[in-house]
């Protein structure tokens, strides 16, 4: 949700040695749909010149990825997805999310949510650091932005082509995400995909990408 493109500090080192790595913002200019954030992706590997790329989303951006795979699948080396879904499941859960949301973009909701935040990163294997970042970015964007990404997950629901994605795909799920239930979510698709495998990281939270124990590097190595 956070969509700033700026958690991938932990990994960018590693992989940079192997790849052109290239961090996406989201826009965050509401209104905006799946078809512009899909561009978004497009234009970028125009700008970069390549034809095609390793794409690697997680969470939110996950549905994006999915969508984009769907449309221009000739464009993918290969898929990596990060604790993502491709309907999220937990509806009252989603609809509490919007109706409180409002909350956590006032001054009191702002030391609650930091509060919270802090104390679930650490059940996370989320150092100090990290967590600061997380919080920097996760709602810099404003209520809006965060309003308008929701109501896409809301609307989401691509189960049914998933056999249609035929690139490689990489699904990493965390066994402590509270977010969504990241293994089952992973177990699905991949039972869904002909060339997928799961890769379960059973001591992460939601956000592995900003974990110093976490190596996508490695990851894509074993592929």
């Amino acid at each position: 949700m956070e969509g700033t493109g700026k958690l991938f500090f932990r990994q960018e080192p590693q992989l940079a040695s192997r790849y052109t790595v290239v961090c996406l913002p989201s826009r965050h200019e509401p209104p905006f749909d799946y078809a512009g954030l899909i561009n978004d992706v497009a234009a970028v590997l125009d700008a970069e010149g390549a034809q095609q790329a390793t794409i690697v989303a997680e969470s939110f951006g996950g549905t994006v990825a999915l969508q984009f795979a769907l449309q221009h699948q000739d464009r993918i080396h290969q898929l990596v997805l990060i604790n993502t879904f491709p309907y999220f499941r937990r509806r009252i859960r989603l609809l509490l999310g919007q109706l409180l949301l409002p909350l956590t973009f006032i001054r009191l909701g702002n030391g609650v949510r930091e509060w919270f935040y802090k104390l679930v990163l650490r059940m996370e294997d989320v150092d100090q650091a990290a967590a600061s970042k997380l919080l920097e970015c996760s709602f810099s964007h404003g209520l809006p932005t965060s309003k308008q990404r929701m109501s896409l997950i809301r609307s989401l629901d691509v189960r049914d082509r998933l056999p249609e994605i035929k690139v490689p795909v990489t699904l990493i799920a965390s066994g402590r995400d509270k977010l969504t239930p990241s293994i089952k979510e992973a177990r699905f698709m991949a039972s869904q995909m002909p060339n997928a495998r799961v890769v379960i990281l059973p001591k992460h939270g939601h956000t592995p990408l900003v974990t110093e124990s976490f190596s996508l590097a490695s990851v894509l190595s074993g592929f």
